[in-house]
């Protein structure tokens, strides 16, 4: 079945749980990073996010990105893991169909955010530029500037321990 097939069965039954990324910034482009999911999608499909809210393995949830001259890109992926943290804190692991379109905003479409914190991954899996390995890297903070849009989320690499921006790691695994 395909994406939009199974999002029109979804909008017919109930809503939809979605995380998302806002706005991220680049230093290189002096801007904010348009078509984030494009250039995501072609680099990882595995992604976790902190949750407000339990999620069963297996349950379709949407990846939205924010565009700041367009409309919010989507993309479905799947719960692999739900892990508990605390009272109504939750990490869930996501995986990407590598076929999955990406789809267009759907203003019929009813999602429910259940993001907590930064919308932004805790955790990606990339190729790292210091070691080169593929391995998950850990969300550790958001870059302070004087940038007007966008957030320029800082990742650790778990094998190597080095550091990088998001937009750094998206264009060294291009």
């Amino acid at each position: 079945m395909s994406d939009v097939s199974r999002l029109g069965n979804m909008l017919m039954t109930n809503t939809l749980p979605c995380v998302g990324f806002e706005l991220h910034y680049s230093p290189l482009d002096r801007s904010c990073v348009e078509n984030l999911a494009q250039t995501l999608h072609r680099k990882s499909s595995e992604f976790t996010f902190d949750v407000i809210q339990e999620v069963p393995a297996g349950q379709e949830i949407l990846m939205l990105f924010s565009n700041k001259q367009g409309p919010t890109q989507q993309l479905l992926a799947v719960v692999q893991v739900c892990t508990k943290l605390a009272e109504a804190h939750f990490r869930v692991t996501l995986k990407t169909n590598t076929n999955s379109n990406i789809l267009i905003d759907n203003p019929d479409l009813i999602c429910l955010p259940i993001s907590k914190g930064t919308s932004t991954p805790v955790e990606m899996t990339l190729y790292c530029p210091a070691c080169s390995n593929k391995t998950p890297f850990h969300f550790i903070a958001n870059q302070d500037g004087d940038w007007e849009h966008g957030i320029l989320p800082i990742y650790n690499c778990s094998s190597c321990g080095t550091t990088r921006a998001l937009i750094g790691l998206i264009n060294h695994n291009e």
